[in-house]
């Protein structure tokens, strides 16, 4: 419903936070701020970016229109659902003003940073030789003008601090985790994301530490190009292991079991193995790929920097395994998380979770959580380069508490990375992934739920586009966690509700489950979790192919758009009593 007061109200708000934009846009067009002061300019794009996205879910702008005049802006369709409950005339307190106020303050900052890096600018221009660049930093400094601008770049923090607090703590979350994304995705040397590292250590530490566990990803992958030599020191003999065989049987899509580790001088410690069986047509090539990948990833997955919100267990170490008919096996060895130390409970998986009784099932509040939590693990993965794979109700881990024996949703866990790799156009998928047709390693059936189409006709052996060897794509990942969500959303497994369409007689080739799966979530999910929830669920499924060979800049924009329709969306569901 539109409010023509509201309209009014905010059109102060639309003026003022396309000035910022508008003046943020010419501070970016200053070449020696970039070249010269690295670390200033990358606080300084920190606080333009939180500003920019703030502006841009809060007020609803996106782009400077210096030519819209003020009846233009009277003129401008905005809805009361566009806006935080704060802005809207059902809010107790009326912010308009004292927002247009922060924001005029912030455009006075932005303004004085531009002019004083303007007058700085004539002493980095011209050329770039390298008694430029000292003349210039030794100007910068003997004239004041680094501290003065140290002291704008604050201000500024401190006004976004006061922008941010006017939202929910969900926003403020998505704000911050879309704010990450794109400073991270911009950053693509390993120089970039020190300075990234560095510049944000005191003031967005989360931030800092996503660049170090950048930084040390690179560092891994190029190590890793190095035709499949184990560097990491992680791999560890079959005979410290206990078992040291793989289950006999899939349990619930799976081959895990708790297990022992025991290594010459050190305590013997309760872990969790995770097997992935290998395939036994692999020639020497696939072989030395495959592990060359698995020492990568024990390599990643023990990192110490990694994004909480990547949601995986800490890996203490990896074992290699030679099957029956030369087959390849894999053991990934983790550690349980903390809360659950001493219970006597494997994990149960999402799979199993969906069966549990009515008094055992979370609640709605907890499914939107674990939903939203899954989503931002996705996110955490392709921001940092990688993909998944595997993304499927077996893969998702809940704990007991060991002091409770309860389960606790509040904790959800990512596994299945076993056959995770690069997102690069060199990186291909090793026959015999996720979803394999003879099922040792990974489900075989079990998986096919959660598999595009697309991925199920090229897995079946059908033609690829363009020829030769497939590529996972991160849209593939996006997909398993929209038939997850559907999962979540309706508490039954995309296997029951794939049943119902073979008891309705109708096709069972993938595109039929496709639709099926839609027509679920179209009619199922709206009265059980919502419509935004629905919305941010066919998203997933109907998610666009990446572009191949894409540059940096579309896969920004992508895995933005995921952020936003996906993991923004699913932020914002909640449920009140």
């Amino acid at each position: 419903m539109e409010v023509p007061g509201f309209v009014i109200g905010t059109s102060g708000l639309i003026a003022v936070a396309q000035l910022c934009l508008d003046i943020a846009r010419a501070i970016d067009g200053i070449r020696a701020f970039k070249e010269d002061s690295a670390s200033l300019y990358a606080v300084y794009n920190f606080e333009q970016v939180r500003l920019a996205l703030w502006l841009a879910h809060v007020v609803g702008v996106t782009q400077p229109s210096p030519a819209v005049d003020s009846e233009a802006l009277r003129r401008m369709e905005i809805t009361e659902s566009q806006m935080p409950v704060v802005l809207t005339s059902g809010s107790p307190i009326n912010l308009h003003e004292p927002l247009r106020n922060a924001l005029t303050e912030v455009a006075r900052i932005l303004g004085k940073l531009n002019k004083l890096l303007t007058k700085y600018e004539t002493a980095g221009a011209g050329d770039a030789t390298v008694m430029t660049r000292i003349k210039f930093q030794t100007r910068l400094f003997k004239e004041g003008g680094r501290d003065e601008i140290k002291a704008l770049l604050g201000q500024l923090k401190t006004w976004n601090d006061s922008l941010d607090s006017v939202v929910e703590s969900r926003m403020r979350h998505h704000l911050a985790a879309t704010m990450h994304v794109r400073l991270l995705a911009a950053a693509q040397t390993d120089e970039q994301l020190e300075v990234v590292q560095g510049a944000a250590r005191e003031t967005h530490p989360v931030l800092g530490q996503e660049a170090a566990f950048r930084r040390e990803l690179l560092g891994i992958e190029c190590r890793g190009d190095g035709g499949g030599q184990q560097s990491s020191g992680l791999s560890v003999s079959l005979d410290h292991l206990s078992p040291g065989s793989p289950p006999a049987a899939l349990k619930d899509g799976s081959l895990r079991c708790m297990g022992r580790l025991s290594r010459p001088g050190q305590p013997t410690i309760r872990i969790l193995q995770e097997w992935k069986l290998g395939q036994p047509n692999w020639g020497d090539l696939e072989r030395t790929t495959a592990t060359a990948r698995a020492d990568q990833l024990a390599s990643i997955l023990r990192l110490e920097t990694k994004p909480p919100r990547l949601r995986c267990l800490d890996l203490v170490a990896y074992a290699l395994r030679d099957g029956p008919r030369g087959r390849l096996d894999f053991c990934f060895l983790y550690r349980p998380p903390p809360f659950a130390d001493g219970s006597s409970s494997p994990p149960t998986t999402l799979h199993a979770a969906l069966s549990l009784s009515e008094r055992r099932r979370p609640s709605l509040a907890q499914r939107f959580r674990v939903a939203a939590a899954l989503a931002g693990s996705v996110l955490a993965l392709h921001g940092a380069g990688w993909l998944h794979k595997a993304v499927c109700g077996a893969n998702v881990l809940f704990f007991a508490d060991a002091q409770t024996e309860r389960l606790d949703f509040s904790q959800p866990f990512v596994a299945g990375f076993e056959f995770a790799r690069p997102d690069t156009v060199r990186d291909l998928t090793l026959e015999g992934g996720p979803g394999g047709g003879d099922g040792s390693g990974s489900g075989g059936g079990f998986f096919a739920p959660y598999c595009h189409p697309e991925l199920v006709a090229s897995l079946a052996g059908g033609a690829v586009a363009g020829g030769g060897r497939r590529r996972h794509q991160r849209r593939f990942d996006i997909y398993g966690l929209g038939v997850v969500l559907l999962e979540i959303g309706c508490w039954m497994s995309a296997a029951t509700i794939l049943a119902s369409r073979r008891r309705g007689g109708q096709d069972s080739d993938s595109a039929s489950a496709h639709e099926h799966l839609m027509r679920t979530a179209a009619e199922a999910l709206p009265s059980r979790v919502g419509t935004r929830y629905k919305q941010a669920v066919c998203a997933c499924l109907t998610w666009e192919a990446d572009t191949e060979g894409e540059d940096g800049e579309a896969r920004q924009r992508q895995i933005e758009e995921f952020a936003d329709r996906v993991v923004g969306v699913l932020g914002e569901c909640h449920c009140s009593f």
